[in-house]
């Protein structure tokens, strides 16, 4: 018959085989899958892109992609020692090609919560605050509340942060959702819609760029947030890390603000009055 010490041996040493079996059989590749890795046996950085000049768009004359986001992932790609390419995708399907394998990174995604049950964001490299730009000659209004009446029509970019934000707020405008940043600017300067909300950065640019188009910031911001990457929800923390990292050395190596001068960014301030 065992003594009462050698029953609670036993049941110690059983309780340890059971942690060593549970051990063995899980998944330890999932614990070590590496985003870095798989890019590098690859030889490719895989980049969703959609447009939001000046931090993604087509070249005219190229039809490459450029801005300050590619430029950034340029700049990663020759750090990991692989090739950058660009993958043409929507706001409104960015996140779901992320998690259906298509590109292996999100770029100039705003940081949400809803959004970061679905994909692992990097840090930001700028922040985005929503802004209208409208049509100068057509409206009058000076502030949000001013825009925000019946028979004024707002395009937005279907399915992106400035849509949901807006659409939380807006009371009484008509929120006409256009597929891209360049059908929302068509737009307004064919007359379709009385103004866009867009992000300052883009609107500014847009501003600088057409002498009709004057720009509201709200006084209590609809939309502040920041601009980053988004990679796929499973990866070891180190790869979000030296992205993180990366994003880190771009902004403080003043890339950033070199790039910011390189594709225009004038001060928004200046296109209000």
């Amino acid at each position: 018959m065992r003594t009462r010490p050698g029953r609670q041996l036993l049941a110690l040493l059983a309780a340890l085989a059971s942690l060593l079996v549970l051990t063995a059989s899980s998944p330890a590749s999932a614990q070590e899958k590496s985003l870095i890795k798989e890019i590098q046996q690859r030889g490719e950085l895989r980049v969703g892109y959609a447009v939001a000049d000046p931090h993604q768009f087509k070249d005219a004359a190229t039809g490459q992609w450029k801005g300050i986001a590619v430029e950034l992932m340029e700049e990663w790609a020759k750090e990991l020692g692989v090739k950058h390419v660009a993958v043409d995708t929507s706001w409104e399907t960015m996140i779901a090609g992320l998690q259906a394998n298509k590109y292996d990174v999100a770029a100039a995604l705003n940081r949400r919560p809803g959004r970061s049950l679905a994909v692992t964001f990097s840090t930001p490299y700028m922040n985005d605050t929503g802004t209208f730009a409208v049509n100068r000659a057509k409206v009058k209004a000076k502030t949000f509340e001013e825009l925000d009446q019946k028979g004024t029509k707002i395009a937005v970019v279907l399915g992106t942060a400035e849509d949901k934000s807006l659409t939380r707020v807006a009371k009484n405008m008509e929120l006409l959702r256009l597929p891209d940043q360049n059908e929302m600017r068509i737009a307004v300067q064919s007359g379709r819609v009385q103004g866009i909300f867009d992000d300052i950065s883009g609107n500014a640019k847009f501003a600088q760029e057409n002498k009709t188009i004057r720009m509201i910031i709200p006084a209590s911001p609809i939309l502040v947030e920041g601009i980053a990457y988004a990679i796929r929800k499973g990866y070891s923390y180190d790869d979000i890390s030296a992205l993180n990292i990366m994003v880190e050395d771009y902004i403080n190596t003043a890339k950033l603000k070199a790039a910011e001068a390189k594709y225009g960014l004038p001060d928004p301030e200046q296109f209000t009055k």
